[in-house]
């Protein structure tokens, strides 16, 4: 499904937020080495600080999902406590913010202008008339710019397993498509970036623990829908429309979607 790389997990001693998860974007504005609000980054985190949620979201493993509510509670503790908040849960996103707010532009400008105006901005040829499958796909390496750490790769598959999540736009043009369309692809490849940051940090044993497959695909696509629907009503929340886009502005847009998101997934944790 393209989610993440699974290792021994997250240590706890590591920095919050990498050095190298801080580097501004040439092409972003409003960038900073801070946290989304200004807060500073601790340099490092309490190497218990992962233990709490892990264990919960093992136990929510263990059940073969049957306890939904552990895992959200396990997640809501994870960027509450972990984390230090939806704040910090954002700026560790790196390089997924940034492209995602590439991803944006491009909706910005397809809304304004459609397929051609994408065209024009991309200075890509041929993109119209491709499936819209297709264009996505070769438009990857400007949202996505490939790279070596681990940041980068999760930023990427979370593109490509948004576009191969989304069946219903592999026959259509891409100068078909609606500004709509375009904004799923968007949401699902921060939902997807999400997912694998959680799972890198406190469930890198979703696939390893159950007994069969069909378990392990159960609590995959479970625990997506909870981080989905969350962008999705963070999207809602804070009136996003694609033709009120600004390219300045667009990294901006995506810090507030993530953050609002975290906040939603810690809510309904702290509810259960």
């Amino acid at each position: 499904m393209g989610t993440s790389t699974h290792n021994g997990g997250q240590k706890g001693g590591t920095p919050l937020v990498p050095s190298w998860l801080q580097e501004p974007d040439e092409n972003m504005q409003n960038e900073t080495p801070q946290g989304v609000n200004g807060n500073q980054i601790p340099p490092t985190g309490d190497a218990d600080r992962f233990t709490a949620p892990r264990g919960e979201f093992t136990r929510y493993i263990n059940s073969g999902g049957r306890d939904s509510s552990l895992g959200r509670k396990s997640v809501s503790n994870y960027i509450r406590n972990s984390l230090g908040g939806s704040s910090n849960a954002t700026q560790r996103m790196g390089a997924a913010r940034s492209s995602t707010a590439r991803l944006l532009n491009i909706a910005g400008a397809f809304a304004s202008g459609g397929a051609r105006a994408v065209e024009q901005y991309l200075s890509i040829e041929n993109l119209s008339h491709k499936t819209a499958s297709d264009a996505f796909i070769a438009i990857t390496d400007f949202v996505c710019p490939d790279g070596g750490p681990q940041d980068e790769g999760i930023a990427r598959s979370a593109y490509i397993s948004a576009i191969e999540e989304s069946p219903e736009i592999a026959t259509i043009k891409f100068e078909d498509l609606t500004s709509e369309q375009i904004m799923v692809i968007v949401e699902r490849t921060m939902a997807n970036a999400i997912f694998s940051r959680i799972t890198n940090d406190i469930g890198n044993k979703i696939i390893l623990l159950p007994q069969d497959r069909a378990t392990s695909d159960s609590i995959i696509v479970q625990m997506k829908d909870f981080v989905k629907g969350s962008v999705s009503d963070a999207v809602a929340n804070l009136n996003i429309q694609t033709g009120n886009i600004r390219q300045g502005d667009s990294l901006r847009i995506v810090n507030q979607v993530y953050k609002e998101a975290f906040d939603i997934m810690v809510s309904a944790g702290e509810n259960e």
